[in-house]
């Protein structure tokens, strides 16, 4: 009679210790079993997204940014990311409703869609309220737009200037009027592509352009050039009369990354926009 008792109370056990196991509880409310990462998941709350593809393409984003080690590279991330100016105005990295957390302001009417934000005109353009003297040292120092738009219009695509200097701007394409400058580096662009991730980055030694993480051209002397001390735009850069005109589906902000950590940071970029269908 032991047995058969021992056995039922056994079993009574079993389910009652799995019945109290409940999956993951995703940020949408759903059952799914996915283990979010902390800064996704916040970030996710915060900007209302709900598709599921989109949340899973920012924790996967977040996960393989920091196995890379470059997580703390960055001051502002922005995922442009679902459409509407509610949701694409936030940073990743603190996703807060604040300009002191470097949440986007919207100025004009940019376009908004799935694929990110498209700037038309000098009218349009989104205040970082992150001045670039916050970045830190001169020496150490990134900005990255990803361009879905293929165009030869001559303009900024993003940055600060006080008119006089210095100038900190990025340019994807750029005649003698529109040059694409950084801390002291200062090129004509006439890329016969402009699509894909662009980024202007400073070293003690260098100031480098890339194009998905490939070095397009170097100044091959370290920076020089001081801050304006001006919140950095995206969309356009201040006191200019041109912009880039370029869909833009992802933006950073934040340290220099050598060589090396532009590869890794452009095929995680890339692997986030494949997820989202809107890579170039």
């Amino acid at each position: 009679m032991k047995s058969p008792l021992l056995l039922i109370i056994v079993i009574i056990i079993s389910g009652s210790y799995f019945s109290c196991q409940k999956p993951f509880n995703d940020p949408n409310g759903s059952s799914t079993g996915i283990s979010y990462d902390s800064n996704a998941k916040i970030f996710i709350d915060s900007s209302g997204i709900t598709d599921t593809a989109q949340r899973t393409a920012v924790n996967n984003f977040c996960k393989q940014l920091k196995d890379a080690s470059l997580w703390s590279k960055f001051i502002a991330i922005y995922p442009m990311i679902g459409g509407s100016a509610t949701s694409t105005k936030w940073n990743l990295k603190d996703p807060r409703d604040l300009d002191a957390a470097y949440r986007l302001t919207f100025y004009g009417s940019p376009v908004f869609a799935s694929t990110g934000i498209l700037f038309p005109s000098v009218n349009e353009f989104a205040d970082t309220h992150l001045a670039d003297s916050a970045i830190g040292v001169t020496t150490d120092a990134a900005i990255s737009y990803y361009s879905r738009t293929q165009n030869t219009i001559s303009g900024y695509d993003m940055g600060c200037t006080d008119g006089f200097g210095p100038y900190n701007e990025l340019s994807i394409y750029c005649n003698s009027a529109d040059n694409s400058e950084w801390f002291g580096f200062s090129q004509q662009i006439f890329s016969p592509n402009t699509t894909g991730l662009f980024m202007l980055s400073s070293s003690p030694s260098d100031v480098t352009r890339y194009r998905n993480g490939a070095t397009i051209s170097t100044k091959g002397l370290a920076p020089t050039n001081g801050y304006t001390n001006l919140t950095i735009y995206i969309g356009k850069s201040r006191i200019s009369s041109h912009s880039g005109q370029k869909e833009c589906a992802f933006a950073t902000i934040g340290k220099g990354l050598n060589s090396s950590e532009a590869q890794t940071f452009y095929n995680i970029v890339q692997n986030f926009e494949t997820a989202l269908n809107r890579q170039m």
